[in-house]
C-alpha cells in the first residue's frame, strides 16, 4: 500500500488517472496480487482511490481523501516544514479555542488539577532547559484540555495533527524566550477554564495561538 500510495503522493500516478491492471502493477511492485488487492481496497476505503467497476480503479483528488493522517502524510512530503507547521497551526486555532471554551463549561475539579500539575511540570522543564520534555508536557497540556471539553471528537481529530506539528513544537521549544511565553499563555487559559469562564477561556487560547503561529512562522 506504501509503494502505491508514495507514488500518487509524488504525482507518479496523477489524479484522476487509473491505475495499471491488478497483475501488471503486483509485478511492477513485487508483491503478490492478493496483497495489491488488499492495497486497492485500504486505499478506496480511505478516499485515495476509486473503484469504478467494468472501467478500472483510478485516483482521487486529495481533496476528496477521507483519512487525516493520510492526508497529513501527503502534505508533509509536498509542503515545505515551515509552511506546512503554519498551515496545521492555523487548524489548531480554529479547534482549540471553541475547544477551550467548551472546557471553561464542561472541566471537573479533576481536570483542573491535572493541567495546574501540568504547569508545574513545564516550569520544571523549562527551568532544566528540556526541550523534549516541555514539547511532551506542551502536548499534554493542550490534549488535557480537549479531553476537559467533554466532546471525545475533538481529541480523535487533534491527534494526527499534533504527531505532525511535533518537530515544529519542539524547534519552537528549544528557545527560552518561546518557553516563557507559551507558559504565560499557558497560565492564564487554566485561570479562565478555571473560573468558568467560556469567553475568556477562547480569548486567552485565541491569543496562544497567534503567538504560535508567529513563532512558527519565523522559525
Amino acid at each position: 500500500m506504501d509503494s502505491i500510495l508514495d507514488q500518487i503522493i509524488e504525482g507518479t500516478i496523477a489524479d484522476d488517472e487509473a491505475l495499471p491492471p491488478e497483475a501488471e502493477l503486483a509485478s511492477l511492485l513485487d508483491v503478490s496480487r492478493p496483497t495489491m488487492r488488499e492495497a486497492v481496497r485500504s486505499l478506496s476505503d480511505r478516499g485515495v482511490l476509486r473503484v469504478v467497476h467494468g472501467r478500472g480503479t483510478f485516483v482521487n483528488p486529495r481533496d476528496q481523501w477521507r483519512d487525516l493522517p493520510t492526508v497529513i502524510r501527503a502534505m508533509a512530503r509536498t509542503t515545505p516544514k515551515r509552511e506546512l507547521g503554519i498551515q496545521l497551526t492555523q487548524v489548531r486555532r480554529m479547534i482549540e479555542v471553541g475547544a477551550c471554551g467548551l472546557a471553561a463549561l464542561n472541566r471537573s475539579e479533576a481536570d483542573v488539577e491535572e493541567m495546574r500539575a501540568l504547569l508545574d511540570r513545564y516550569d520544571e522543564a523549562n527551568a532544566a532547559g528540556d526541550a523534549e520534555a516541555a514539547t511532551q508536557i506542551d502536548i499534554d497540556f493542550h490534549t488535557a484540555i480537549l479531553q476537559a471539553s467533554g466532546n471525545p471528537f475533538l481529541a480523535t481529530i487533534m491527534n494526527p495533527l499534533s504527531e505532525a506539528l511535533y518537530a515544529s513544537r519542539y524547534t519552537a521549544s528549544s528557545l527560552a524566550n518561546v518557553r516563557e511565553r507559551a507558559q504565560g499563555h499557558h497560565r492564564r487559559i487554566v485561570e479562565r477554564i478555571a473560573a468558568g469562564d467560556s469567553a475568556g477561556a477562547k480569548e486567552a487560547m485565541r491569543d496562544h495561538m497567534t503567538q504560535t503561529h508567529d513563532d512558527i512562522a519565523t522559525l
